[in-house]
């Protein structure tokens, strides 16, 4: 069927359970998977290996496929499993604009069948832990929405605690999974952490914890609130607030303890109650005992997070500068007249590194990738302090000139060109070389001479994402957008995470005049467009320029903070912007951008 908003939606049958009903029929689930569970067996065996796990769910998906109605698991082989089926990913991407309203279009009983349809994936997870298959990550395409309004699992897109990727997941797993130095057994408590993800995700839009990697999660739960707690998206009925704020815990002795606990209060608060963890305390009535639980937990995660951020293999702390090598493509190489090309982690390895250097790096390699740090962290003086070392060492290097180059220009002293075009001149003698030139070219608008070097970079290095995400930019710039599209879609196979990419996609669908394929890549990828300023106001020119003037205002409203209100913005082609009296060098006269025509898709 069709909303109102002319967005086509599947067709919920009316046989959803009502209140009364869904009550009876979790009991009669209850009494069908006490009969499926087996006494407890040990795990020990299983927890080393993701291959026996995966045999063993195969089987059980296939012995539950015999008989639909078999233990309520529902349970679907991938051979079952077609493309055109919806999935939870689908239906958070329909509903993420304004979850309460949409999720009453989308699901007949909206909140209420969600909850309930929760509560049943709650005791399934339940059952599989106690046969011995604990699941360490949910991931929304690993759940089906049938047209009848059920929902079904996946089981091939299930993950063990042996198949995590921490930067993949590290959004969707419970903090004490991330930040352990070692892999222990997934606990009940975490497989609630993990449901409850997916459900803040589908009344919220975006798991409580976002972030490009395991890095950016880590620093987000240490350094700021969730986005349960500043969403000003309103929680009908009343209590689920306060349930994912028990399931989401920091603290796993506060969330839930068992799944089927955690079923029987997502069903409470689908019936208008407001049921609470049993760990949580409240008022002052906090025991000795809880507050040094409460203490130790927060300082475990402390403590990680810094032996994971400055313990390496080298006897050095610093010889291993993962995070300063980053400095570079943080983001998107620096364009001249665009916003400022800072990024807050930079800003936070800045500050981290600031008395390191200041105490003196021995290896001009790493005053360089220091020098990119302090650029991204808007730092141009402390940028142009260590590319002048490295100059020392280097002087033949197009590096150190590059990085010279754009600070002074950052600051606005145009002679910064000449010491760019110097850097231009010298050969590269590796990688590090290349990609300084390709900065460079790219900082003077000259995208047709960064493209040379970045097809040479394509065969060095063909599995850097970042490479094939600055050929697509170069092709789209130049005209090339058939490449462009090629180029990008190699991006989007090894990070399709970054919002960036999303970004990207979009304008080489626009410039193709293939609209609504624009309008769908927006719309997927709110989540990772809205985690960025800069591809706030992006989004916003592309939404402006499909003709959605107010979804246009509303992500301009996104971009904006005190510092910033994209006031005198021009734009060019190719989605490149010129921020007012940040062009100090020569760029021709403001060009409104491309207008496109529709063309079939």
């Amino acid at each position: 069927m069709v909303n109102g908003d002319g967005v086509e939606t599947p067709d919920m049958s009316a046989t959803t359970p009502s209140v009364d009903d869904a009550g009876d029929s979790s009991q009669k689930e209850e009494a069908q998977l006490r009969q499926f569970r087996s006494p407890s067996q040990p795990t020990e065996g299983l927890s080393g290996g993701s291959l026996r796990w995966r045999q063993q769910l195969d089987s059980l998906t296939h012995f539950s496929s015999l008989d639909d109605s078999s233990f309520g698991l529902r349970l679907v082989a991938h051979d079952q499993f077609h493309p055109s089926m919806m999935t939870l990913r689908d239906g958070i991407s329909l509903t993420r604009l304004k979850p309460n309203r949409n999720w009453d279009v989308l699901l007949v009983g909206g909140y209420h069948t969600l909850l309930s349809q929760f509560a049943h994936l709650a005791r399934i997870f339940g059952a599989l832990l106690e046969r011995g298959l604990p699941v360490a990550v949910i991931e929304p395409d690993a759940i089906l929405m049938g047209s009848d309004g059920q929902f079904s699992i996946l089981s091939s897109r299930l993950l063990s605690r042996e198949d995590l990727d921490l930067d993949l997941h590290a959004s969707r797993i419970a903090p004490e999974i991330l930040l352990a130095n070692y892999e222990a057994e997934i606990e009940e408590s975490q497989i609630v952490y993990a449901l409850a993800v997916l459900l803040h995700e589908c009344v919220v839009g975006s798991p409580p914890w976002a972030g490009r990697d395991a890095t950016e999660v880590a620093d987000r739960l240490l350094s700021g609130s969730s986005v349960l707690e500043t969403s000003e998206i309103s929680m009908n009925p009343p209590g689920l607030k306060g349930l994912l704020r028990d399931a989401l815990s920091l603290d796993p002795n506060k969330r839930p303890s068992t799944l089927r606990g955690f079923a029987k209060m997502l069903e409470a608060v689908r019936d208008g109650e407001r049921p609470r963890s049993r760990g949580r305390t409240h008022g002052s009535g906090v025991s000795p005992a809880g507050n040094l639980r409460i203490g130790l937990f927060a300082g475990l995660i402390i403590l990680a997070t810094v032996l994971g951020r400055f313990l390496g293999t080298d006897s050095d702390q610093f010889e291993s500068g993962t995070d300063l090598q980053k400095g570079m493509l943080i983001r998107p190489l620096p364009v001249h007249g665009e916003e400022q090309p800072i990024a807050d982690h930079a800003i936070r390895w800045f500050q981290r590194f600031d008395q390191k250097e200041r105490e003196g790096f021995s290896d001009p390699r790493h005053q360089l990738d220091f020098a990119w740090v302090c650029l991204r962290a808007g730092e141009y003086d402390r940028a142009r302090q260590s590319a002048h070392k490295a100059a020392k060492e280097l002087p033949e290097s197009p590096e150190p000139w590059v990085i010279l180059g754009i600070a002074a220009l950052e600051k606005g002293d145009s002679a910064g060109r000449i010491e760019i075009e110097n850097g231009l001149r010298h050969s590269a003698m590796d990688v590090s070389g290349l990609w300084s030139r390709v900065a460079g070219h790219l900082y003077l608008l000259q995208d047709r001479k960064a493209h040379e070097l970045l097809n040479i970079l394509s065969v060095e290095t063909p599995n850097d994402p970042s490479v094939w995400f600055h050929r697509a930019l170069c092709e789209l710039r130049t005209g090339q957008v058939d490449s462009a599209r090629s180029s990008i879609a190699r991006f989007m196979e090894l990070n399709p995470l970054d919002g960036w990419g999303d970004w990207l996609n979009a304008e080489i669908a626009f410039a193709e005049g293939r609209l609504r394929s624009t309008e769908l890549i927006l719309e997927s990828a709110q989540v990772r467009l809205n985690q960025d300023r800069s591809l706030a106001i992006r989004t916003s020119s592309l939404w402006d320029r499909l003709g959605r003037a107010k979804t246009a205002h509303e992500w301009q409203k996104r971009s904006m903070d005190r510092d910033n209100s994209w006031a005198g913005l021009e734009w060019r082609n190719g989605g490149r912007l010129v921020m007012p009296q940040r062009s100090v060098l020569f760029l021709g006269p403001p060009a409104p951008p491309e207008k496109i025509e529709k063309s079939p898709e």
